[in-house]
């Protein structure tokens, strides 16, 4: 028998989330109040493994909790699809449970269900669906997290520049918020067909989510107090784990800021005992135009300059003959603006 704990307390809060409304206050439409979105959010932030399960508080993700509350899972529809974002957010030992009681809910509602980005696929072959390796998650332990060696040379060098031209990382307070909200304007107007979704936060979601408690926010700024670059970590494994999730840099930038960034970060969380750090997962290659939608080839080699462990993520569908049908419902999930306006260029 398995004893649980009570869940945390929802009006719990980390430091940061004394935000002002503002420039950043836009989200999108919920299905969900407010109370239940955080109340999915801490789910997902105790229970959840990898570092997809965050995304089970994204605010246009259709919510079914399942085992009296104690786990849930979350998709979007796509037609007739059910487009869920990893793994059922359960404790680990009702975890088979909390997906049987997840698939008859979808049932019921005549959808099928497309898992994207599972950490195992063996409960998935059990129950006679056909799995494919789609991703990879780029995960660092970080005990034994250092820069030292060559593996992590170019993080070195950055980190170096960035000191000499007196850069600085700091946690985010009220006042950056417009600051914030201007560089991911510029960012986005170098990128196509705006922000994805999916398992990507926008820059509209990130006010909720530091509300919810389970979000950390951190900006590298200039001695002059311009802030250069920003990002969003998100917890998971009860606080043990973080994930990274937004990052905005201003085009003009110093190089080393990001990297400069990141890498001050994973030392502060491996200095306050956070265990497990993910630089989120990358898309198996899918072809010239779905590189232009989401370009992995860089994006990977980019995390590859942190020397992470690379963890298969995996596709799970009713049956082998649906996969096209399940990677354009999957697509979809990822352009809420549409296919068409993901390929042209922001203005």
């Amino acid at each position: 028998m398995t004893t649980l704990l009570p869940p945390p307390d929802p009006g719990a809060a980390s430091p940061q989330v004394a935000v002002a409304a503002g420039p950043l206050a836009f989200a999108p439409p919920s299905t969900r109040n407010r109370e239940q979105v955080r109340a999915h959010a801490r789910l997902a932030a105790r229970f959840g493994t990898t570092g997809v399960a965050p995304f089970l508080a994204a605010g246009d993700v259709e919510v079914i909790d399942v085992l009296d509350g104690w786990a849930a899972g979350g998709y979007l529809r796509s037609g007739r699809w059910a487009v869920t974002a990893g793994d059922v957010v359960a404790p680990d030992a009702l975890a088979d449970t909390a997906l049987d009681q997840y698939l008859h809910q979808l049932r019921r509602r005549r959808l099928r269900p497309a898992f994207v980005a599972v950490s195992d696929p063996e409960p998935f072959r059990r129950r006679g669906f056909a799995v494919c390796e789609i991703a990879d998650e780029a995960v660092l332990d970080l005990a034994d997290f250092t820069l030292a060696g060559s593996p992590r040379a170019g993080i070195r060098h950055a980190v170096a520049s960035a000191r000499r031209a007196g850069l600085q990382v700091r946690p985010f307070e009220p006042p950056d918020a417009p600051a914030l909200a201007e560089i991911s304007q510029q960012w986005l107007r170098t990128k196509r067909g705006g922000e994805l979704g999916f398992t990507l936060s926008r820059h509209g979601d990130v006010l909720e989510q530091l509300a919810d408690g389970a979000t950390d926010l951190w900006c590298v700024a200039a001695p002059d107090a311009t802030i250069w670059a920003w990002c969003t970590w998100r917890h998971y494994r009860d606080g043990r784990a973080r994930v990274i999730d937004v990052m905005r840099r201003r085009p003009d930038a110093p190089n080393p800021a990001m990297d400069y960034l990141l890498a001050t970060t994973l030392a502060h969380y491996r200095d306050n005992g956070v265990q497990l750090a993910s630089l989120a997962s990358v898309p198996r290659p899918h072809g010239e135009l779905g590189e232009r939608i989401y370009p992995t080839r860089s994006l990977r080699s980019y995390k590859q300059k942190f020397a992470p462990r690379w963890e298969p993520r995996w596709l799970a569908i009713p049956h082998r003959a649906q996969e096209p049908f399940a990677q354009l419902a999957i697509a979809r999930a990822y352009c809420p603006l549409g296919l068409r306006r993901a390929l042209r260029r922001n203005h």
